[in-house]
């Protein structure tokens, strides 16, 4: 909305715990998905770039109406299809 005010901003510790929690979540995500890949002889594997923008959605913008998991879930789904 363009009438809502902008969120506050993130303290340096809030920032680097962001930074951390998305990078360890990405980190745990491409190891899950570089076994996939191995053990289906390279025929599956997961599409990583949505990951990331939900991963920064899910730690830096926790109420944000994007972040709530009822969109999280029905956004993978749709786009699953």
């Amino acid at each position: 909305g363009g009438s809502k005010d902008a969120p506050p901003a993130l303290s340096i510790r809030q920032s680097f715990l962001t930074f951390a929690g998305c990078f360890i979540a990405l980190i745990v995500i491409a190891s899950v998905n570089n076994s996939i890949k191995g053990k289906s002889n390279g025929e599956l594997s997961f599409s990583l770039p949505p990951f990331g923008a939900l991963m920064t959605l899910q730690y830096a913008l926790t109420s944000a109406p994007a972040s709530q998991p009822r969109n999280i879930i029905i956004g993978h789904v749709l786009v699953g299809f």
